[in-house]
Order: structure tokens, then sequence, then C-alpha cells
């Protein structure tokens, strides 16, 4: 799997979308990495789950949460790289003489600064700003370089904390995302996402993936359409770049029309983890719909295939999951510790009540 992950990789960088491009053209930019990932999606993929109220519900109702980056374990998850020198010389051509007079001439049609400016200045400073703009001849601009006044240091370390709050923020916001792993033998997986050990997984079948939403006859125009997509993790000691992403992101905000290098930024953002998670052999689920941004979770109807309980999970609960399963007519199993192996894996039989 580790080869096909590498092909993946090339293939997920080798395909952009730039936001220009009409979205009937973007289908076959598309076609090739969603192909290639059909065909190396793993027939099994198992979901850890703790025991609570939470949990049985969305497993008697056959759903899967997918939340975003903040409530994940791994602070780099989603978190985009971007190089700062380089959108700092972009904000410095975006403050000419030039934008300054393009600010005017919005000033005296009546309009406002743009929102970003307001951020940045607070609401005293901007009405001082728009003033002096505003009322500046041709002379007093090309003398001074009115969008900072204040020290560029001051200006800059606003830039940083609005990038902070909003661009890095928003890429950790914007994914909805449900985790797999492809193993059901992971000693760490059962400790860290299984209560250690007294939880459940649920195993899916996702090879040729289909969901409520596929199967509606409105998917088309319904506004209230969840698009998935399912994608492995890329492993690298290279986080993603997305200094186009931000670069694009401050211009919009500052009144420019800038447009998307690619369309796939966030999605690529939220692929990319340390090697130190390699032994997760991560899928991720991606939901999304409109207007979604904000929103705690999105959530989706799957069917699981089989559940596995965790070798010291509490009689009550393996109780209340395998009624659960019964009634669903899964397949059950019960993980366990081979004492004469001389390896460290967790093995699985078949749930003797069965």
């Amino acid at each position: 799997m580790e080869n096909k992950r590498r092909v993946f990789k090339k293939l997920l960088e080798e395909t952009v979308i730039p936001e220009v491009i009409p979205y009937e053209e973007r289908e076959p930019l598309f076609k090739p990495l969603i192909e290639y990932v059909h065909s190396i999606t793993p027939q099994k993929l198992f979901r850890y789950r703790d025991c609570s109220e939470t949990q049985f519900d969305a497993f008697y109702n056959d759903r899967i949460y997918a939340g975003n980056a903040q409530k994940f374990n791994d602070p780099y998850d989603c978190l985009i790289r971007y190089d700062k020198q380089y959108i700092y010389d972009s904000i410095e051509q975006g403050a000419s003489k030039d934008h300054i007079k393009w600010l005017r001439g919005r000033l005296k049609k009546g309009e406002s600064l743009p929102e970003f400016i307001v951020s940045l200045y607070g609401e005293e400073r901007t009405k001082i700003l728009q003033e002096t703009i505003l009322n500046a001849t041709d002379e007093d601009i090309e003398r001074n370089n009115l969008i900072f006044g204040m020290s560029k240091e001051d200006f800059f370390n606003r830039i940083d904390e609005y990038i902070f709050k909003n661009a890095e923020s928003f890429t950790r916001q914007s994914n909805f995302i449900a985790c797999f792993s492809e193993t059901i033998k992971s000693i760490t997986m059962w400790s860290h996402y299984a209560n250690s050990h007294k939880g459940f997984a649920l195993e899916y079948n996702l090879k040729n993936l289909r969901i409520r939403c596929d199967k509606c006859p409105n998917i088309s125009t319904c506004k209230d359409k969840i698009v998935h997509n399912l994608y492995p993790i890329v492993y690298d000691n290279k986080r993603y770049d997305g200094t186009y992403f931000v670069e694009c992101f401050l211009g919009r905000h500052m009144g420019l029309f800038t447009k998307l290098d690619d369309v796939m930024f966030h999605t690529k953002t939220a692929l990319y983890k340390s090697p130190q998670w390699s032994y997760e052999k991560e899928w991720r689920l991606f939901l999304d719909k409109q207007n979604s941004y904000g929103l705690p979770y999105l959530c989706t109807e799957i069917r699981p295939v089989a559940i596995y309980y965790g070798k010291d999970i509490s009689a009550i609960n393996k109780k209340i999951l395998s009624n659960i399963a019964k009634e669903k007519g899964l397949k059950e199993y019960q993980m366990y510790i081979d004492v004469q192996s001389e390896k460290y894996t967790m093995k699985y039989k078949k749930h003797e009540d069965s």
C-alpha cells in the first residue's frame, strides 16, 4: 500500500484545478485522481469508537459524523504552511500608490473600505484613514504610502494576526472529515481512539461508496446535498504549501478580485500528515455542502458490515452493541491478545454469541 500512496501523492500534486475554470470543465481534470483512488480503496476500512450514548446512537442509525480539524489530536492537522516573505512582498504590491488611488476612487463613489482594512485598523483608525485617503491629492499619494498609516512593523504584525485568526482557522474549519483506518489490529489505535480497548470498531466497505445523496433524484438541484470524497493520507516530512491560497485570501479581503490557483487547496492541506502518524494507515472521508462553514459537523448515513469489540469492553456495553448488531445482521468479532505469540499485535475471533 505504501507504493500506492506514493503514486496517489504524485497524482494529487499533479491535479490542479484553477478557480477560473468553469465547473463543467473540471471533471476531466479530476478524473485520473478519482479513478486511481477508486482502484486502490481497500475492501475493508475501520472506524474506532468509544462507548458512549452518542456513539451507540450513531451506530444504531448508521450515522457517520464528520468534524473539523480543530477537534483532532494532531495540532498540525489541516494547518496551512505559507511563505511569509512572499506574502509580505505581495501585500506591499497591493499597498502600492495605484491601489491607494483605486481606494480613493471607491470612496468617492460612496463605497466603504474593504472589510479587511477595517479588521486590521479597527473602526476608529479606519475612519481616520478613510478621510485621509479620500482627501489625498495625487501629489500626496506620490509622497506617501498611505495604506500603512502606521509603522511597517506594526502593519505586518497585524497582518500576521489576521492570517492566524482567519486564513489559518479557515483551513482548519472548512474541512469536514471522518477518519478510517486500513487496520483493525493496531494496539495504538485501540488505545487512542477506542478508550484504551474499552470501546469498539466498525468495519465498512467503501470500495464503491454509495450514500443517500447518490440515490436522490434531486441531487443535481438540491442545495442541501452532501458531496463526499474518499482519499488516503499522504505521510510526508514536507508539509503542503498553501502560500498562494493565503495570498488569494488576503487579496480578496483587501478588495481585489483574486482567484484561487487551485480549488483543491483545502483538501490537499488535510491530506498531508507527518510520518509519525503513519501507523494509523488512515483514509479520510470528506463531506461538504453549501454554506457549511462554521457548522460543528456534517453527517451522512453509511451502513457498517461488521463490529469488533475491544479486548476490555464492559459486559453491559458489549450487550448493548451486540443487540444492535444482531438487529442489523452484522458480523461480530472479539479482539484479544494471543499470549503465546511473540509479536505485539491484536487478534480477533468470531464473537461466541454470533
